[in-house]
Order: structure tokens, then sequence, then C-alpha cells
């Protein structure tokens, strides 16, 4: 993972993460409690639960199922609104890129009552669906339940409910729980602000393995986190905005671009310069000596031609118009490059111009005019090269 706190994804980093227990007003059916306090038994015989017992029992999507209409119970109890169908499927549009039931760059399994999102997208998806209810800690897997329209990972029942003997329960509910459900369907800014001081991990799983780059303050945690950890390194930012899917397909984050165009400023051209160094690698590769790589998978054998170029492209619609508006001499300290990205690039690599042009400039309407002003950037004739 390319944010360092997501090695614990599942568990908030906050000391006030304290368990609420909620004595419920009776709404769950006499039913439905009696087939969870079956269930809790079933448990009880679970590899996840004991993992000597002979026989034991595999959980299943009654598990799932059961979990979540717990889970509801709790979050209504704690201020989580209720969302239409509508609402739930614009939400999972806007923040899963799951549109009529169908993801295009991850692997998910999409039943009437959940969607499962996988978290082990590099497995075999016969494999993903064998093992779909293990525990959280063995697959990452999460889960979109379509009747409750909420967000979970896989919950032993015990750790949710505890059942009197006259059927009386309580709910117990873990802050995090609540304020990641808040956030994503009901929009609640205080629990964003709550996730983005107690829970980052999930956040960043929601741009990194999800794609939702639409919030700028998610971006710029992710974007500080992974660049401030290594300054010299931070051409590995790139490795958030340009990737490859679970389908080897090229997927560019476009709201990480557009979120490093409006913070780019006369005296902080950080992202983009270090975009602009990441260009030079996708062309030139990356180190040969093992003990000085920076990237796992040298950039330069990882995206075809037509890919680098659209890299290439995207970041000179950001580096070429802030070098106009910001380099000057007051600000040549910070803006100490000679040239563009795309200028050098182009003259190592002229083959660059051309495929960008043939693919209509991918797009970009500020391209063919970036283009064209290149050779301003050419040093005259004559010129010692720097």
């Amino acid at each position: 993972m390319l944010l360092a706190l997501n090695s614990c994804k599942n568990k908030p980093t906050q000391n006030d993460s304290i368990l609420k227990e909620e004595i419920q007003k009776q709404d769950m059916p006499l039913t439905i409690i009696e087939e969870i306090k079956q269930h809790l038994e079933y448990q009880k015989r679970s590899s996840n639960e004991n993992e000597d017992i002979e026989n034991p029992y595999e959980r299943n999507s009654r598990d799932l199922e059961l979990a979540s209409i717990v889970i509801f119970e709790g979050l209504k109890n704690n201020g989580f609104k209720a969302v239409s169908d509508e609402v739930f499927n614009e939400k999972i549009k806007e923040i899963f890129g799951i549109e009529n039931l169908k993801n295009l760059h991850y692997k998910i399994h999409v039943t009437d009552s959940y969607i499962t999102l996988f978290g082990q997208q590099k497995e075999d998806y016969n494999f993903l669906i064998k093992n779909e209810f293990e525990g959280f800690a063995d697959t990452e897997n999460y889960y979109l339940l379509r009747k409750e329209h909420l967000f979970m990972e896989p919950h032993s029942l015990r750790y949710i409910i505890k059942i009197n003997k006259d059927n009386s329960y309580k709910i117990i509910i873990e802050p995090y729980l609540i304020h990641r459900n808040k956030y994503l369907f009901n929009n609640d800014k205080a629990s964003l602000a709550w996730l983005l001081n107690n829970d980052k991990s999930f956040l960043g799983t929601l741009l990194e393995n999800f794609g939702y780059d639409k919030e700028p303050k998610i971006n710029k945690m992710m974007l500080d986190s992974i660049y401030n950890r290594n300054p010299q390194r931070g051409e590995l930012i790139a490795n958030l905005i340009f990737i490859k899917d679970s389908y080897n397909k090229f997927q560019m984050r476009e709201g990480l671009l557009k979120y490093i165009e409006d913070n780019t400023r006369a005296k902080d051209n950080r992202y983009i310069y270090a975009l602009g160094d990441f260009a030079y690698v996708l062309y030139d590769g990356d180190v040969k000596d093992d003990a000085y790589k920076v990237f796992t998978e040298d950039p330069s054998k990882k995206f075809t031609d037509v890919e680098k170029a659209e890299i290439v492209a995207n970041i000179a619609n950001i580096e070429n118009p802030a070098i106009e508006k910001y380099k000057s001499l007051a600000s040549s300290d910070v803006w100490n490059k000679s040239g563009s990205s795309l200028y050098n690039i182009s003259v190592s690599h002229p083959e660059v111009i051309k495929i960008i042009e043939q693919h209509n400039y991918f797009g970009l309407p500020k391209m063919k005019e970036i283009i064209a002003k290149l050779q301003e950037e050419a040093p005259p004739t004559g010129a010692d090269p720097e």
C-alpha cells in the first residue's frame, strides 16, 4: 500500500474508538432475534473463532446479512440517516465506481442483497468467491448492503450484539463504523473530519483501492503522506495517479491531477516537479542498481508508448501553464529547472509529440498551444547545451 498507515486498514488509529453500547428499542422481529441466536452458536464452530475445531462452520451470506441488520440498527441509534435506493446507487457510483451494478476496474460480486468488494484483486475470481466470507484479516473484503444501504467489513455476531434471556438485546458498535457510513451515505462533514483524524487508513483505501479522488482533503492527505515520507523520491506520487487496474487496463485519476493543478503556486511546485521527474523515468527507465530503485515495477516497461504519451501530456497540461504563470526571477529558487518536462523529453524522444497529435491531444484543450510554444524553450542557435 502507498499510504504508510494503511498497514492496519481495519483499525482506526484513535484513542477514542471506545465501543458504544446502546440499549436498543426492540425494533428487530423476534424471528430475526432467534435466527441471530442460532448463528451465534454456529459461529462458535467457525474457523474464524476456533482454528482447532473439527468440521468447522463455514460462514455464508446469511451471516453477513444478519450482521448487517444488527449494524443498521446500531447506526440508526447513532445518527445515521437511512437513504433511498436512488441515493445509495448514486453514492456507490461516485465513490466505488459501481454503475448499473458493474465495475470496469476491479473485481466485485453482486447479489440481490449485497455487493462484495474483493480485497485480493490479484487472485483468481473463483478463489475470491470461494473465500468470500472469510475474516477480514485474510481477505480484506468489504461489503455494500443493498437493503440496509450501508458499508461494512465482516463482523462476528458476538462482537456486535448481546441477547438477554428475555430476547432484549444490546448492540455494540465502534465509532469508526458509524463515521464511515455517515460520511459515505449522509455526506456528513463532521464524520469526514473524524475520519481524517482517526481513520486515515480507511480514507486511503477509498482512494487507492477504489479510485475515489473527488474529495480534496483525502487527495491532500494521500499526496502529502507519500511525498513527505521521502521528498527525494517524490515521483512515487505517480503510483497513485497513473495505474494499471485489476484487468491491467490503464487508468488515470483525474481528480488528483486537478488537485495538483489547483494547488501549484509560485512558491510550491513540489507535486508537479515530482510528476516531471516521473516523466523522465517513463522514458529513461528506473535506476539499474536494485539498491537505489524507486519503483517496484519500472514505469518504462509498465506502460505502452501511447499510455506514456498520455501521461506526459497530462503532466504538461499542468506544468507548462504553471511555468508560464509562476516562473520569474523572484521564484527562480523554486522554479529552477531550465525547461519543461515535455520540452526536454521531446528533444530525446520526439515521437511523443507525434503520438499526442495523432491522438487528438488526448482531449486536453491546452495541449495544441502548449506544443506550439515548445520552440520558445529551445536554446538559441550556437548556445551551449545545459
